[in-house]
């Protein structure tokens, strides 16, 4: 058989009210040099049914004996792929016809880079978002200090630097397995995203982020900690609840709350200059961005914001200005 150029690993558990409409975003891509893994991890709902009639010569179908979970089954999929190329794909999502195709591209233009994924667009909220994601290694490794920047189902990697590094799913890691991964990824290799939205994120209530919130939650605090305290720094419970709460945008509206989440979010960037692990324009970006929203969603509640959000050395130099002002003192206009 052909080497391929991409291979495309779809894990499929219990997937059947989205997935023909996943498969054909694959099929319908402008770069036809792919193969198709799928993997149906004990599906009972029809799903296996419904993949044992795919026809195309690009597909190929497997079928765990037992119950494995994603990480487990990701891991096959890396070990079953071909191409120069792996791609994640999600059994609720879409891409969008050229994602493959650019993000191809933009590895070939970029031989550095080991991991792109891309921008995507909800589907399934009454206000659909868009999720623009950091675009270069620097910044991308400093948001995983708070959280993945990547979205899983856009993922593609060069496969050979991952194998070469030993970097795989951990098997023992059953939610957030991606953001545990790309952690452990970005001490060694370069990683971003194409500054274009290549995907359609499904949002229901039946994916594993909505099913398995808390798991999801400890893992990506576990996460969170190990980064904190490879800086050097030492996260009493506490400090871990609110570098928890920065991270998911939990923020409270009090003035209390933003003094400490200064002196937090100052105490990291103290520690990295020491440490020297993220470069520090990319992470006082970061931070200056959680700042900024914390104080933000305060201003409606609290008319102490801006004041504490302008007079903080985090926002010095920052992107947001004194033009933004005018978002604080409508916020403070609104009802209570």
């Amino acid at each position: 058989m052909k080497t391929p150029l991409v291979s495309v690993v779809m894990p499929v558990y219990n997937g059947l009210p989205y997935l023909r409409e996943a498969i054909d975003s694959i099929f319908a891509q402008t770069l036809s040099d792919l193969e198709f893994i799928c993997i149906d991890d004990g599906s009972t709902d029809g799903s296996a049914e419904m993949l044992a009639g795919v026809q195309d010569p690009r597909w190929r179908l497997v079928r765990n004996r037992k119950r494995a979970g994603l990480s487990v089954t990701l891991n096959r999929g890396l070990r079953m792929a071909r191409g120069v190329y792996w791609a994640r794909m999600d059994a609720d999502d879409v891409s969008l016809p050229a994602r493959l195709e650019k993000q191809v591209a933009f590895m070939e233009s970029h031989p550095d880079i080991s991991l792109v994924s891309a921008w995507a667009q909800t589907m399934g909220l009454p206000k659909e978002q868009t999720w623009k994601l950091p675009t270069t290694p620097e910044a991308a490794k400093a948001d995983l200090l708070f959280n993945s920047p990547f979205v899983h189902s856009a993922v593609m990697l060069r496969r050979k630097d991952f194998a070469s590094k030993g970097l795989r799913y951990n098997p023992r890691v059953e939610r957030a397995q991606d953001y545990e991964l790309w952690e452990r990824a970005a001490r060694r290799l370069q990683m971003t995203n194409v500054p274009e939205v290549l995907l359609r994120y499904r949002i229901h209530a039946g994916q594993v982020g909505q099913r398995h919130a808390i798991g999801q939650a400890q893992t990506a605090d576990a996460v969170r900690a190990r980064q904190l305290k490879r800086l050097g720094i030492t996260a009493t419970r506490r400090d871990l609840q609110l570098h928890s709460a920065i991270s998911t945008w939990q923020f409270e509206h009090n003035s209390s709350f933003l003094r400490r989440t200064e002196v937090w979010l100052r105490s990291i960037e103290r520690a990295n200059k020491r440490k020297k692990l993220y470069a520090a324009a990319a992470l006082r970006a970061a931070l200056e961005e959680r700042w900024w929203a914390a104080c933000r969603a305060a201003a409606v509640h609290n008319r102490e914001s801006w004041r504490l959000y302008s007079s903080s050395p985090l926002a010095k130099g920052a992107k947001h200005g004194i033009a933004d002002k005018a978002v604080f003192w409508m916020k403070m206009q609104w009802p209570r």
